[in-house]
């Protein structure tokens, strides 16, 4: 076997955000590292994050393949057109094995990697189909995900309920389950009362936010998946008392905020609801806000929420996925049913009132998510191909 690697995802923004460390890891075990991705068509990411992650991939030495992969599941035209192009990289380069990411793009990296004799190394983040979730969801990515496993050389899962359904219905070779992509546990959750105080005088004067205000702040794409519109929906049956002292503020891109901006203009809110767009800041506006909501229909793990969970925030997250893995009710956070934005007000309600803080005691539980933890795995998981 060469001493080549292929890591392959349909859209940048999953080699932007779940994969910098891996590939690092791979070259310092003396891998030549390429990438496999739609770059031109790079999913949620900004347009300054892919050149980022372009001139990135250039410093380090790691050798990109445009691929033109197409949205969701893509067009058969399309899948096929991919198809093509990577056989001509893997006619190119013999790789020792290859890692994909995302339901497109680990399903045709496994048909070609199959008929090239390449190992696969697939990691799911976060399974479309899960208990209590949508049948249509059942219906077509389960028998995906169940029929590709059979050609799935190593499973990996991050959160403990797409481990129990892959060890008892996938068929990999073998399964591996990491704690999320890996985060700086250790680094963070360590702000001095000093600094979080600095931290909310400056995101609130920047937004012009009053400092006795209640903030709550969501941070992810702005998209119909992360459901940011249930917050407004709470907020909407609150009293104007109340309304009057709330301010919602989401960090992250997408194609929804004009709707976000409908329903807050339809009670009188929008000027106490602000779209950030793309922050670098995010461990700052999780010190400045008082409650951290993150009512996504679905998450594999949710970086964005376990950082607000290592930042102290007091997290209202999803019961869709591994949320609950990193909050505990009533200790750092609350879980809700992303569809219930009456059960959502009534907890914002009580949060307004008790201003619930998270203590350095109450999360030492997250240490097992930190990036250390999760690349020993990884050095393991790539040390059995060499």
């Amino acid at each position: 076997m060469g001493n080549k690697v292929l890591m392959l995802a349909a859209k940048a923004n999953m080699i932007q955000q779940f994969n910098h460390r891996n590939i690092k890891i791979l070259q310092s075990m003396g891998y030549e590292v390429h990438v496999a991705t739609n770059m031109i068509d790079f999913g949620s990411m900004s347009a300054e994050e892919n050149e980022r992650l372009k001139i990135w991939m250039d410093e380090n030495n790691v050798i990109a393949h445009q691929v033109d992969f197409e949205r969701r599941m893509g067009s058969l035209k399309g899948n096929l057109h991919s198809i093509k192009q990577l056989k001509q990289i893997f006619s190119n380069n013999k790789f020792s094995f290859i890692h994909v990411h995302s339901p497109l793009g680990g399903i045709l990296g496994r048909i070609v990697a199959k008929q090239f004799h390449v190992p696969v190394i697939y990691t799911a983040h976060g399974f479309h189909f899960f208990k209590g979730g949508p049948k249509s969801s059942w219906m077509i990515f389960y028998p995906l995900e169940w029929i590709f496993s059979f050609i799935t050389d190593t499973l990996i899962t991050i959160n403990d309920a797409d481990y129990a359904l892959a060890k008892h219905h996938m068929h990999a070779n073998k399964l591996e389950k990491i704690n999320g992509i890996g985060v700086d546990v250790k680094g963070a959750g360590v702000a001095t009362d000093d600094e979080i105080c600095t931290a909310r005088k400056t995101i609130r004067d920047e937004l012009d936010i009053p400092e006795n205000a209640f903030l709550i702040l969501s941070v992810g794409e702005v998209s119909d998946l992360k459901n940011h519109k249930l917050v407004l929906e709470a907020v909407k049956e609150m009293s104007p008392e109340l309304q009057k002292n709330i301010y919602y503020i989401i960090a992250g891109t997408g194609n929804k905020g004009e709707e976000l901006l409908d329903i807050a203009n339809s009670f009188g809110f929008e000027n106490n609801f602000k779209l950030l767009g793309y922050r670098t800041d995010v461990h700052v506006l999780n010190y400045a806000c008082d409650l951290f909501v993150f009512p996504s229909l679905r998450e594999g793990l949710g970086v964005a929420g376990l950082n607000a969970a290592i930042d102290r925030s007091y997290v209202i997250g999803t019961n869709k996925g591994g949320v609950s893995e990193y909050v505990k009710e009533g200790i750092n956070g609350e879980l809700i049913d992303p569809h219930d934005h009456i059960k959502l007000k009534e907890i914002l309600e009580k949060c307004i009132e008790t201003r619930p803080k998270v203590s350095v005691d109450d999360i030492k539980f997250l240490n097992k998510f930190d990036m250390s933890v999760v690349d020993e795995v990884m050095k393991n998981t790539y040390a059995a191909y060499k």
